[in-house]
C-alpha cells in the first residue's frame, strides 16, 4: 500500500543484451530450512559406491529439476522512447533499438507460454529460448495489462514440458520458495528464499497498481519478470513481476490463484477459436485435496445441452486429467464444432462421461467480455459499461476508471441495495481489503474472495452526484451454498 515498486519492463531498465553473451551459469541451490535426506547404507559422504552423496540431493534440487525445463528465456527489441509526436519525423525514424529480456513459463506442451505483459508490450521480434538452448520465434496471442499478464505461442518441433500448476491459497509466511529466470541476461538463474509476506498491495504509478502480491526475498532481478515462483514440490505458485527499488531482498510475484483465472480466460475457446462451451468452473482446495467444480452452466450453452450441472466435479477433459481451472480450456484447445470431446465428471460420488460439442459464438456475443458481463448480471443484477478516469476525476484523480451502471435488474441483490442506473462503481470492499473495479471481471474476482464467500456480501463504492457513497450488497445465493449442493 503506497509502496514504490519497480516491475521489470524492458524499456524502463534499458538493459542491453549484447549478442556475444553466451555465458552458461552453473546453478547451486542452497536448501534454506530444509532437512537433508538421509544417505542409504554404504552411500554416505566419501563412499566409494556413490559418486554423489545422497544428502546433497535436497528437496530444492529436486524442485529445480522439475521446474527448470518448464521455464523459458524471452528476448526482444523495441525502439527507444521519443519526444516527437509526429510518427514520420526524422527523430522517430532514427530511434535506436533496445534489446530487452524477460522470462516465461510453459503452461501447455503445444507451446503456450505465460509471461508478464510488460515483457512483451510494444516489442518486435520476440524470441523464446528453452532451458536446453533451443530457440523459437514467439508471437503474442492475448494480454491483460491490468493483471500484467500475456500469453505467447511458439510452434515447437516436439511437445514441451509444461509446469505443474499449484495453489497460492495455502501459502505460509516463512515457506521456502524458488525463482527461476533470465536475471540480467544470465539464463536459467535459480535463487532460493522464503515467502516474506502475503497480500501486499504495490503502487508503481497511477497507471499500474498491483494487488494481493506475494512478497519474497528470493532474488528477483531485471529479466526475471514473467518467470516462475515455485514451491519445494516444483509447483507454480506465482509469476514474478516486480522488485522494490533501492532495496535488497524485497521482490513480488502475482499469486497463481489469480493468475489462473486470467490464464484460463486467455486460453479459452472463445478467445482462441471463437467457440464457446458455457461451463464456469472454480478450483476448490480442502486441505491437501484439490478439485475443479462447476459453479454454473450458462443457459442455452453447449454445456447445458450436454447435461452438465452446477456442482459437478470435473475429472478429465479428453485424455487430460484435470487439476485446475486452466485444464478445462487446455483440454478443449483443439475442440471444433461437430467433434465432441469426452469429459468425465464426478456426480454424487460416481464418475460419468459427458460428450461436449463446442459451438460457434452466437452472433453479437462479445468474445472477450461475454462471460464476465453475463455472470455479473446473473449474480449481482447490474449491466455495466467501463468508463475512463475522466468520468470519476471529480472524486479522485487517482482513480483509473470505473463501471457505469446501465441497468439494474428488479428484485436483484443490487436493486435491494438501492443501486441506481447512472451510478459509477469504482471499488468494492470485503473484510479489510479494497479493490478497484474497472472491468466486469473485477467484480467477479472480489465476489470470489473468502471473506465474500463467508459473509455472502460486499460493500460497493459508488459515485453518485459527484460524491462517493458506500452501499452494502447481500447476495441472494452465496457461491459456497451453490457448490456445497453437489
Amino acid at each position: 500500500m503506497g509502496t514504490n515498486a519497480v516491475p521489470m519492463p524492458l524499456s524502463r531498465y534499458g538493459v542491453r543484451v549484447p549478442s556475444w553473451i553466451t555465458l552458461g551459469l552453473s546453478l547451486a541451490a542452497i536448501a534454506w530450512g530444509t532437512t537433508p535426506r538421509p544417505a542409504a547404507a554404504g552411500q554416505g559422504p566419501g563412499s566409494a559406491s556413490s559418486p554423489v552423496a545422497t544428502n546433497r540431493r535436497t528437496v530444492i534440487v529436486e524442485a529445480v529439476e522439475k521446474a527448470l525445463p518448464c521455464m523459458v528465456n524471452i528476448s526482444s527489441e523495441k525502439k527507444a522512447a521519443s519526444t516527437s509526436r509526429w510518427p514520420f519525423s526524422a527523430e522517430e525514424n532514427q530511434r535506436p533499438r533496445i534489446n530487452g529480456m524477460g522470462s516465461g513459463v510453459i503452461v501447455d506442451p503445444r507451446g503456450y507460454i505465460l509471461t508478464n505483459h510488460h515483457v512483451v508490450d510494444k516489442v518486435q521480434g520476440v524470441e523464446v529460448q528453452l532451458a536446453d538452448g533451443t530457440t523459437y520465434p514467439g508471437r503474442v496471442l492475448q494480454y491483460d495489462p491490468v493483471m500484467d499478464l500475456a500469453l505467447l505461442k511458439v510452434d515447437p518441433a516436439r511437445p514441451l514440458r509444461a509446469i505443474v500448476i499449484g495453489t497460492s491459497t495455502d501459502l505460509m509466511v516463512g515457506e521456502t520458495v524458488i525463482t527461476i529466470g533470465n536475471a540480467f541476461g544470465y539464463e536459467n538463474t535459480v535463487s532460493v528464499g522464503i515467502v516474506s509476506a502475503l497480500h501486499r498491495d504495490v503502487t508503481l504509478s497511477d497507471e499500474q497498481v498491483y494487488r494481493n502480491l506475494i512478497q519474497t526475498d528470493a532474488s528477483i532481478n531485471p529479466g526475471n519478470s514473467g518467470g516462475p515462483l515455485v514451491n519445494v514440490d516444483g509447483e507454480l505458485i506465482g509469476i514474478n513481476v516486480a522488485t522494490r527499488a533501492g532495496a535488497q531482498g524485497i521482490g513480488f510475484a502475482l499469486p497463481i490463484d489469480e493468475v489462473k483465472r486470467v490464464a484460463a480466460e486467455m486460453l479459452s475457446t472463445r478467445r482462441i477459436a471463437a467457440t464457446w462451451h458455457g461451463l464456469v468452473v472454480e478450483d476448490l482446495v480442502r486441505g491437501s485435496q484439490r478439485s475443479v467444480v462447476l459453479t454454473s452452466v450458462q443457459p442455452g450453452s453447449p454445456g447445458e445441452s450436454a447435461g452438465f450441472k452446477p456442482g459437478d466435479e470435473l475429472v478429465r477433459v479428453g485424455d487430460l486429467q484435470v487439476g485446475n481451472m486452466v485444464d478445462l480450456e487446455r483440454g478443449l484447445l483443439d475442440a471444433r464444432p461437430g467433434r465432441p470431446t469426452r469429459l468425465t465428471v464426478r456426480r454424487g460420488g460416481v464418475e460419468q462421461p459427458l460428450p461436449l460439442d463446442v459451438q460457434p459464438l452466437p452472433k453479437g456475443m462479445n468474445v472477450a467480455a461475454a462471460e464476465p458481463s453475463d455472470q455479473v448480471w446473473e449474480r449481482l443484477g447490474v449491466k455495466t459499461m467501463p468508463v475512463s478516469p475522466e468520468w470519476v476525476a471529480t472524486v479522485s484523480r487517482k482513480l483509473r476508471g470505473g463501471l457505469y451502471i446501465e441497468a439494474v435488474l428488479p428484485g436483484s441483490p443490487a436493486a435491494a441495495a438501492a443501486v441506481q442506473k447512472g451510478d459509477i462503481l469504482v471499488g468494492m470492499n470485503v473484510g479489510t481489503r479494497n479493490w478497484e473495479t474497472i472491468r466486469p471481471d473485477n467484480i467477479l474476482y472480489v465476489l470470489r474472495q473468502p471473506e465474500a464467500l463467508q459473509t455472502g456480501g460486499a460493500v460497493l463504492l459508488l459515485i453518485r452526484k459527484n460524491e462517493l457513497q458506500p452501499c452494502k450488497v447481500t447476495l441472494a445465493e452465496p457461491r459456497t451454498r451453490k457448490v456445497s449442493t453437489r
